[in-house]
């Protein structure tokens, strides 16, 4: 009973600690985490079997007692294997009391959403380009805190984060009044809270990610180009395509559609 208690707790805590980790990282199948993890209940069960032998002796559990020719009977082996098989059986089914302790979607939901982190930088690497613009910054509306803070920001290698007041910032003033607003320049318009990182841009253009009726994030692509470099104003087949865009994104978003 000891060794199955024991085999089956770290087999469980072992699995779901690598589905968590290297699972997300690398991209592990769960049942390859378990693979793993039973690598540690069977080493755990050769470092500590003598551990449990004496903890049942230091319990005062009795000891068989058989003379050596009694061990050698067949009916005493059988007897033997079969307590030992039901006793491990009983232990597992103990260990497995740990399930309604460890968190059995915790690693899903890690996975998904490093899954969908790596779908939403395509998306808006794809978008930029095609708009032909300099960067993207999809922003996640955090209502707690009351703040915008940069899921995919290009060029920065830290998360921005701006309040969500709609005199703030130009993102704040689309994710209040959920509409769309095209810059032709940031600079005149006095809804612009400063540059953004280390970054002044000068045309923009923000449009509202609505899922269920309520405003998610924020799309925000900043200085658009023309063929010889030079910044140019967003135009009206910019702001279809940047709808199509938070189209998109709201897709991906909403969790009734995956």
């Amino acid at each position: 009973v000891g060794f199955g208690i024991v085999d089956q707790s770290v087999l469980i805590y072992a699995g779901d600690a690598i589905d968590a980790t290297l699972g997300v990282s690398l991209g592990l199948p769960t049942l390859g985490a378990a693979a793993c993890g039973q690598i540690f209940s069977d080493t755990s069960g050769v470092l500590f079997g003598g551990t449990i032998e004496a903890l049942a002796l230091k319990l005062g559990l009795p000891l068989p007692g058989f003379t050596e020719a009694q061990q050698r009977l067949g009916i005493v082996k059988r007897v033997s294997t079969f307590g030992s098989v039901c006793g491990v059986i009983v232990g597992c089914l103990i260990g497995m009391c740990n399930l309604f302790v460890v968190d059995l979607h915790a690693a899903e939901r890690a996975k998904r959403a490093e899954e969908l982190k790596t779908i939403m930088k395509t998306v808006m690497e794809d978008g930029r380009k095609v708009l032909g613009c300099a960067r993207a910054t999809l922003w996640i509306v955090d209502e707690e805190k009351l703040e915008l803070w940069s899921s995919i920001a290009h060029g920065e290698n830290q998360i921005l984060r701006i309040p969500s007041d709609e005199k703030s910032s130009i993102a704040g003033w689309v994710y209040h009044h959920r509409e769309l607003a095209n810059i032709p320049d940031v600079t005149k318009d006095p809804r612009w809270c400063g540059k953004l990182g280390e970054w002044r841009p000068e045309s923009m253009i923000c449009a509202p990610v609505i899922v269920k009726d309520k405003v998610v994030a924020v799309i925000q692509l900043l200085d658009k180009m023309d063929e010889v470099g030079n910044i140019v104003p967003f135009d009206n087949n910019d702001e279809k395509m940047m709808k199509m865009l938070a189209g998109h994104t709201r897709i991906f978003m909403d969790p009734d559609d995956n």
